[in-house]
């Protein structure tokens, strides 16, 4: 049976001086880690986009599982943590428990693991709960049918989780608790979101999950989102430059937004447009 249809927003990405009529440097493309199975979402504009590109860019090239789960268990775990309930806050502990019971998990699991890779283990608990699937992601979709060029990564895994490994105690705690405040729904609010292109929609969840951009005083989101973009646009940047015509295909919440590629390429001198 099919699943939900969608049009996901896609943007063009051209000099500041080039023409209308003009063929695009590149092509900017927030995608989704996990969507409800079987979803569609390849509009005819965006398979002529991927067509006429010639490189693939995405956050991580090489989405094996296997490694995936190898360089997780080596990085999530410290011996003699406190139980996972005395890292929420009093309130939350009952939500707490409940997540861990509809997860199917065992608290005790949960004595070792960094409290940062507790949160992401926990997302994907509500994301299953939803009915959304990492399986599903557009991110593995792309990689895994792109033919028109190579396919270049931003970050390795490794990088990626040294991000969230590398975050303080405190900023830790924060992202645990923002997973068990957020609920489920807000899983299939995001997915719902992303497939209607409503990009306003997609920052407000953002900010509701990391807070607002533009304050130096958030760890969390400055960490995880603006500094990342910020290292990401001059790589992105040198390939619209030498005429590689990249497809970018990042996580929805790092295209808009003050902190997001789209401000960030424009202050570049390139001009960003969504593709109707």
């Amino acid at each position: 049976m099919p699943g939900p249809e969608g049009d996901p927003a896609l943007y063009r990405v051209d000099r500041s001086d080039a023409d209308a009529d003009a063929e695009p440097a590149g092509w900017l493309f927030g995608t989704i880690h996990a969507l409800p199975s079987r979803s569609r979402w390849k509009s005819d504009a965006l398979k002529d986009a991927l067509a006429k590109s010639g490189v693939l860019i995405v956050e991580v090239a090489d989405l094996d599982d296997a490694q995936l789960r190898d360089t997780f268990n080596r990085m999530a775990f410290t011996n003699g943590l406190p139980p996972l309930e005395q890292r929420v806050s009093p309130e939350l502990r009952d939500d707490l428990d409940e997540l861990i019971d509809n997860a199917g998990a065992n608290p005790a699991q949960f004595r070792n693991l960094e409290t940062w890779a507790a949160a992401l283990t926990l997302s994907s608990a509500m994301q299953a709960n939803s009915g959304i699937d990492p399986a599903d992601g557009v991110d593995r979709v792309l990689i895994g049918e792109y033919a028109s060029g190579p396919v270049l990564g931003l970050e390795t895994v490794e990088q990626q989780f040294s991000l969230f490994d590398t975050l303080a105690e405190k900023e830790q705690r924060e992202l645990l608790e923002s997973m068990l405040t957020e609920g489920d729904e807000d899983a299939e609010e995001m997915s719902d979101a992303w497939l209607s292109g409503d990009t306003e929609r997609l920052a407000t969840l953002m900010n509701e999950g990391l807070g607002p951009a533009g304050d130096p005083g958030n760890l969390l989101r400055n960490r995880l989102l603006t500094r990342r973009n910020e290292s990401w646009v001059a790589a992105i940047a040198a390939q619209l430059s030498s005429g590689a015509r990249p497809f970018v295909a990042v996580g929805a919440g790092h295209v808009g937004g003050e902190d997001g590629l789209i401000a960030l390429l424009e202050s570049e001198g390139w001009r960003v447009t969504r593709v109707e």
